[in-house]
């Protein structure tokens, strides 16, 4: 683009860019080589129905994005930078919820459904989670035991586009059952040569965090000509903050209680609530050197890096208990016997049933986390087309470096909730309440019980190496259009350490270290916490509580040495071991004790280590065919894939052991200690791909595919490491009494995993009546075999006892497995946009843009157990919504630019087997008669409840005004209507879904500039 001309707003923060009719200024080239037709160069301008008006801003980018998609071999949709560089939202995870049949996720993970994302995490196509990321086509990475890169990582304001592959094609890198999502970066050859310089700055508020967040961007670009040819350079900066506070509600899951009437029902087994301070810096570089010695050559290298660096800081309580019950007299419950509201749950006596008349205790924590994640990306590649020559060659080589570190500490503590505590579960919001006695003991610090602290450390490293090749043959005629051969070769490693949550008491009396309260706190390390205006004001806390300090928690994050040392001796006179407060605040600098507990600090144990590799090797065919000269007939390509993977992974299973239990009436004791572990498997598949288009006329296109698609387990799956331990069940005779042994428990990975298969068919009847305004729709069906699924099932694991001798034994394992049956995923989408052109004056620069997705899925592989400890298989895919919509409404008109958009998904499935709603609980059907609900004795039942997020739908706008061509200025708002994110519990009779988690962040203001020069 030359110097001058409108590139405003580049990389900026407005939402939708500006667009002004009849600006001649040539956009960024929307071209990539897999978003252009058969046989049409990489560059070719796309064709235009708008005559000689030329649109700029978000408007020519809508248009670009449907020229890509027209375009395209295979069925994709594409979001493409506006004339001035900028995506329309400001994370790739927002920017891809608005695409037709994409869904994100705003949970830290699927399977953690208990810590919420406000800007989103994973990326679902079509309601699978499998999709591969890509970098300008090449394979690009977070090390964080997965295979596709962070979103959060990427700095949006480098990319000049986003294609979502749907279908594929023979020369795509396998991977992504669900799809690709391919990021493209600007290339100096992009713009038409001149010197140009842009930048933009932007400063936002978040209304709960009410922190200022700025970002920035600057981009410098030009090419030369010399007398070695052509050559461009651009680099590329950019600077992004963001600060979020989300606050959350939770229940617990409601365990089966026989009542003191006599009746069953469920009752909550306690609740907990919080909040989360979140705050990231983004740091993006890029740059790019293009070199074309002559028309025919080119060669490019670039290097892009995304440093993502983060800290959190949370605040929590908790009360969980097996024994709670309520007076059926003074509560109500639903059709189903669920609890509805409650004055009173206190805890009883199992033996009598009767209450014990004690204070319940409620846990709580003060949590920190840093972390620091560093990807890295250097790519070389060439591009030989000589001119007339029949014969065309690319080839590429690339090397990725990824390394995060991660590192979270928790510091618990114990404080009473009285003898009992209110509930009530009947409005939007759970509501509970404690006596005026509980809550004027929150503010004495003599109530706190420092208990534990737990530190979870993490340092990866990963890296890929790869090298590519293609080349194509095209005719000159014929129906035959080309043939393109190609091959790839690859090697992923990566070693990861973490060294697991080892928590462990601090001073408790029983542990050689006096119980200290926070009245003993080293002035600073303890404080109220206030949970202002929380959920803004639509529910009320049974009062602010005390915790310990972030200072506190920051100064022990990577070694928490100091913070486990025992008090000075003497400070607690003997007969106060278990309750020290009479001697008031420690000196500074004391610890309050547990350090015999603790593991060693660092990355020092076997255990703490697992290294995996994959090797691919992979060649393909491709023929492209269709009638010449533009005719009309059947066009497309068909091709086949071969790739040979390799999984090799190492690491050690951690034996749980040090408690006596017996076993078959005899006394038994599993050794602590660290068994080595392995795997290697090596598999072969072939992936065939057929894409065939119809163009009955130049405004009409169909489509139809069909192609298998292949997705490796991620580093976690396929983990060789693991844990192996014991449950055990209290002996009938009292806790006095040695336990009983119930069953052995595993939780490991499988580095024998299978890859996933998808069998895919498409089909996409496209309408583009003029320049931005299309409409289609894309039926699609799946079948997937092996996929990975993390299971409650069964495990032969060799287990060693501290006598020294060994046993094969069977084990109930939380552990990933291929699932046996395959899953089924169908559905359509239906999406279009169009700008009322036809209308006179201002009202033609109003437009919409809508799509909607339906899916439907079946996955009778993946098991969980409801509250009684039955096994099912009626659970969807994880991750998939049966509903997704997508509405805006535009205005694009010089010299205005506004976007209001509302994204909408249904419920979800996160995960069949959670923290929090697995494990086991006790069911007494008479007083001290612990029965198994499968009729058993004297056992626990056994539960893994699904945990769904609830329909979430979330709006935003902005507005962005032109002041001339180098200076424009905006103003954006995201989560305008304050959207509360629900999760939910499945498991219950007549498939009832009942509350688990309740979730709030901030509506969040921003405004800022963009100057080009």
């Amino acid at each position: 683009m030359r110097a001058g001309a409108s590139l405003a707003a580049l990389l900026g923060l407005g939402l939708s860019g500006s667009a002004w009719a009849q600006a001649e200024v040539q956009p960024i080239a929307p071209d990539a080589s897999q978003a252009a037709a058969p046989g049409q160069d990489q560059g070719e301008p796309g064709a235009s129905d708008a005559g000689d008006v030329v649109v700029t801003g978000r408007r020519a980018a809508l248009q670009a994005a449907d020229d890509r998609k027209r375009r395209s071999e295979t069925i994709i949709d594409s979001v493409v930078a506006d004339d001035a560089g900028k995506l329309p939202d400001n994370s790739i995870t927002e920017v891809l919820q608005r695409v037709s049949g994409v869904s994100i996720v705003r949970f830290a993970a699927l399977g953690d459904p208990d810590h919420y994302s406000v800007q989103g995490s994973g990326v679902q196509v079509r309601g699978l989670t499998g999709v591969a990321s890509r970098l300008n086509g090449r394979e690009i990475f977070s090390a964080n035991n997965g295979r596709a890169i962070l979103w959060s990582d990427v700095t949006p304001e480098l990319m000049a586009a986003v294609d979502v592959y749907k279908a594929s094609t023979a020369d795509l890198i396998e991977g992504g059952t669900g799809g690709q999502i391919d990021l493209r970066t600007k290339l100096p050859f992009d713009f038409d040569g001149g010197f140009h310089v842009a930048g933009t700055g932007e400063l936002a508020l978040g209304d709960m965090a009410n922190k200022a967040d700025p970002t920035g961007s600057f981009l410098v670009t030009k090419s030369f000509d010399t007398g070695i040819g052509r050559i461009g350079v651009l680099a590329d900066l950019a600077f992004s903050q963001f600060s979020s506070l989300s606050q959350f509600l939770r229940t617990s899951p409601y365990f089966l209680t026989k009542l003191s009437d006599g009746t069953e029902k469920y009752v909550p087994s306690g609740f907990a609530y919080g909040d989360e301070a979140f705050q990231y810096r983004r740091y993006g570089i890029y740059g790019a050197v293009q070199w074309a010695p002559s028309d025919s050559l080119t060669f490019t290298g670039t290097f892009f890096q995304s440093r993502y660096k983060s800290q959190s800081s949370d605040y929590g309580t908790q009360l969980d208990s097996q024994t709670l019950t309520v007076n059926p007299a003074t509560s109500t419950f639903d059709s189903d016997g669920l609890l509805l509201s409650s004055d009173a749950l206190y805890n009883r006596n199992t033996d009598t049933f009767a209450p014990t008349n004690a204070a319940i205790t409620s846990s709580g924590n003060k949590g920190f986390v840093q972390s620091n994640t560093v990807t890295r990306d250097y790519s070389l590649s060439f591009a030989w087309a000589p001119d007339g020559g029949p014969l065309s060659i690319k080839g590429a080589i690339q090397r990725v470096d990824s390394h995060q570190i991660y590192d979270r500490i928790d510091i618990f503590r114990d404080t009473g909730f009285g003898n009992s505590y209110g509930i009530d579960l009947t409005g939007d919001l759970p509501l509970i309440s404690v006596g005026a006695d509980t809550r004027a003991a929150f503010a004495d610090p003599s109530t706190y019980f420092w208990s534990a602290s737990m530190p979870h450390n993490e340092n990866n490293k990963g890296r890929l190496d790869s090298a590519q090749v293609d080349a194509e043959y095209t005719f000159d005629d014929g129906f035959f259009r080309s043939v393109k051969l190609g091959a790839r070769a690859a090697e992923r490693k990566e070693r990861d350490f973490a060294n697991g949550y080892n928590w462990t008491a601090l001073g408790r009396g029983w542990n050689g270290d006096p119980q200290l309260t926070y009245a003993n706190a080293v002035p600073g390390d303890v404080a109220v916490h206030t949970f202002d205006d929380f959920f803004r004001g639509n529910t009320a806390l049974p009062g602010n509580l005390m915790f310990a300090t972030q200072a506190l928690a920051s100064r022990y994050n990577r070694d928490r040495t100091g913070l486990v040392q025992s008090p000075p001796a003497g400070f607690c006179p003997a007969g106060t071991e278990f309750n020290c407060s009479a001697s008031g605040p420690l000196p500074a600098g004391s610890g309050y004790g547990g350090a015999a507990g603790i593991r060693p600090v660092g990355f020092v144990l076997p255990g703490d280590q697992v290294d995996n590799r994959t090797r691919n090797i992979a060649g393909y065919a491709l023929l492209r065919f269709g009638p010449q000269d533009n005719m009309p007939g059947i066009a497309g390509n068909i091709g086949l894939r071969v790739v040979n993977i390799r999984n090799r992974g190492s690491g050690y299973v951690q034996q749980n052991g040090g408690t006596v239990y017996l076993r078959n009436g005899v006394p038994q004791t599993l050794a602590n200690t660290f068994v080595p572990r392995g795997g290697e498997a090596e598999f072969t598949r072939f992936l065939p791909s057929i894409n065939l288009e119809f163009s009955p006329s130049a405004k009409v296109k169909l489509r139809g595919s069909y192609n298998v698609t292949l997705d490796l387990p991620s580093f976690t799956a396929l983990r060789s490491s693991g844990s192996v331990g014991v449950a055990t069940i209290t002996n009938p005779g009292g806790t006095a009494l040695t336990p009983l042994f119930a069953n052995f428990t595993a939780d490991t990975g499988n580095p024998l995993l299978k890859p996933t298969l998808s069998n895919n068919f498409d089909i996409s009847m496209e309408y583009y009546a003029r320049a931005g305004t299309s409409f289609h729709v894309a039926p699609f069906y799946k079948r997937l075999t092996n996929l990975p699924i993390f299971s409650i099932t069964e495990r032969q694991v060799n287990v060693i006892f501290t006598d020294g001798t060994n046993e094969t034994v069977t084990a109930t394992a939380s552990d990933y497995i291929n699932s046996t049956k395959a899953a089924t995923v169908k559905g359509v989408e239906v999406g279009g946009r169009f700008f009322l052109d036809m209308l006179p004056g201002f009202l033609s620069g109003f437009g919409f843009e809508g799509n909607y997705t339906f899916i439907e899925s079946s996955n009778p592989g993946d098991l969980y157990r409801d509250i009684r400890g039955q096994l099912r298989n009626d659970a969807p895919l994880v991750g998939l919504s049966k509903h997704n919509a997508n509405a805006t409404l535009l205005y694009e008109r010089n010299p205005f630019s506004l976007r209001v958009a509302y994204s909408w998904r249904s419920k979800y499935l996160l995960s069949t087997n959670s923290n929090g709603t697995n494990g086991t609980y006790n069911y007494y059907s008479a007083p001290g008669v612990l029965t198994d609900l499968d009729g058993g004795a004297n056992t626990s039942t056994q539960i893994a409840l699904p945990i769904y997020g609830g329909n979430y739908g979330s709006l935003d706008a902005g507005i962005r005004f032109k002041v001339t061509d180098n200076f424009s200025f905006g103003v954006q708002g995201t989560n305008l209507t304050a959207s509360t994110q629900r999760t939910l519990m499945g498991g219950y009779p007549n498939d009832r879904l009942v509350g688990r988690s309740w979730f709030q962040s901030d509506r969040r203001i921003s405004t800022g500039i963009n100057l080009s020069f």
